[in-house]
């Protein structure tokens, strides 16, 4: 069967002491600033993730985010195999490690600005570190990387100076932008070259306005590439065994990818060159990803984009990884459009006639047992008023709940939802549909689905 290790035999630890399996997952199983690790790790949040990963429903996984889903590489285990890897220790013995927002750049993909933590801010992460720092050091691997930049943060790097590793074989892995790894960083964590190390640096461009326009105006990409030929240099010295080079993907850097992707190939002699799309992170709105998505059909450079792909450096190169394989993301208009559309439809409804006696018909004709309405959006309540004279709408299910009720009804999260034969549901944000249906499916939908513009043309044509 396919199988995820991730949740029996790894954490990632997030701001604030959250835990989850991975980075992959909106699930939290716990917080070590309120609980135990080993509590945690065995606890029933956990067991209930690892479940989802035997049965095969990955309930709590992202499935257009994770690279292993995306790319449909997940290993197949045999029985033997399986028995093996579903053994957990007393605690994890991986552990990402992501746990401080602090970095020296303020990329306008992930942040607003340079973060400056509180007081409190610090005085819980120090906490969570020094809790950590037992675990850290029986681990057999450790990933730094995520939220921030591990070589900005002067609690990270007290973390590595003080770790003392127990495993001869431990493996770390750092990821960073690049722009602070250098020779005398080194000299404070140097006494962890004897382990197995391994870096992923994310300069997202070699061109210097297009770098400094990505990275939110800070350093210089000289510093960069400084760093990355010390790299380049303890990896000729055996010190680094694996040196992986990311961009992620946008407007302002696609056309270069080819020679991005030679330049660390040839110049920096990375092992990897990992192609990472752009996702709706943290701060950016709306209108910016929109701007910023060359993976959107819609996009008006989406053509170039897919023309810069046929480049036959990247073709069939293995030291080239596509973290989203070739899927691109769901076409999608301006946001202006998107809320225009819906205006739009909402006055439609309005102008059909008998409209009450057209969904008593719709949902008639189509034998369902349980309707339910999918999206958490400002137009969840009236659609709900418009069936409720007609049917009975059973609960809002939504990925992200942000309140827990719609018109006194509960909102499920999807991860929580247990689909059945006879479920109906009224996709509302239909611009999505294709996504929230790959996400459905995936987690073995049984029911059936159909999205508001659908219910508006269905009924519409009746009319006519």
């Amino acid at each position: 069967m396919k199988f995820c290790s991730k949740p029996f035999e790894q954490v990632h630890l997030d701001p604030g002491g959250g835990v989850r399996v991975c980075s992959w997952t909106d699930e939290s199983i716990g917080n070590v600033l309120h609980e135990d690790l080993e509590v945690i790790w065995h606890g029933e949040k956990a067991n209930k993730i690892r479940k989802s990963i035997l049965d095969g429903s990955y309930l709590y996984c992202r499935a257009v985010s994770c690279p292993y889903l995306e790319n449909d590489s997940l290993p197949d285990l045999d029985g033997k195999e399986l028995e093996k890897a579903v053994k957990i220790g007393y605690a994890p013995s991986k552990y990402s490690v992501a746990c401080d927002f602090t970095c020296n750049h303020s990329c306008p993909s992930c942040r607003d600005g340079i973060f400056c933590g509180t007081d409190d801010y610090r005085k819980n992460l120090k906490r969570e570190l020094d809790l950590l720092l037992p675990y850290l050091n029986k681990a057999s691997h450790i990933i730094t990387c995520g939220n921030g930049d591990v070589f900005s943060s002067p609690l990270m790097m007290e973390m590595l100076e003080k770790l003392e590793p127990q495993k001869e074989d431990l493996k770390i892995q750092f990821e960073t932008n690049g722009a602070l790894f250098t020779r005398e960083c080194w000299e404070r964590i140097k006494h962890l070259g004897k382990y197995d190390l391994s870096f992923t640096v994310t300069p997202n461009s070699f061109e210097e306005h297009t770098f400094q326009y990505l990275n939110g105006g800070h350093d210089t990409l000289e510093k960069v590439i400084r760093n990355l030929y010390f790299i380049r240099e303890l990896k000729r010295q055996r010190i680094v065994n694996i040196l992986e080079i990311s961009i992620v993907v946008q407007d302002r850097n696609f056309w270069e990818l080819p020679d991005f992707a030679r330049r660390c190939i040839e110049d920096f002699e990375a092992d990897r060159v990992v192609v990472k799309p752009l996702y709706k992170w943290f701060c950016l709105s709306d209108d910016n990803y929109w701007h910023k998505d060359i993976l959107n059909p819609q996009h008006p450079y989406h053509k170039e984009y897919l023309k810069m792909r046929q480049d036959p450096y990247l073709q069939n190169n293995d030291k080239i990884f596509f973290w989203g394989g070739n899927n691109l993301h769901t076409s999608q208009p301006h946001p202006a459009y998107r809320y225009k559309d819906y205006l739009r439809l909402l006055s439609e409804f309005a102008d059909i006639a008998d409209i009450e006696d057209k969904i008593r018909e719709f949902f008639k004709n189509r034998q369902a047992d349980t309707i339910y309405i999918y999206g958490d959006m400002e137009l969840s309540s009236l659609i709900y008023l418009l069936l409720r004279p007609v049917v009975e709408v059973e609960a809002f299910i939504a990925r992200d709940v942000s309140r827990t009720e719609i018109c006194k009804r509960p909102v499920i999260r999807m991860c929580d939802y247990q689909s059945k034969c006879g479920d109906l549901l009224i996709v509302l944000n239909y611009q999505f549909y294709d996504n929230i249906m790959r996400d459905l499916h995936f987690r073995d939908f049984k029911g059936k689905a159909v999205s508001l513009l659908e219910l508006k043309k269905a009924l519409y044509k009746e009319v006519c």
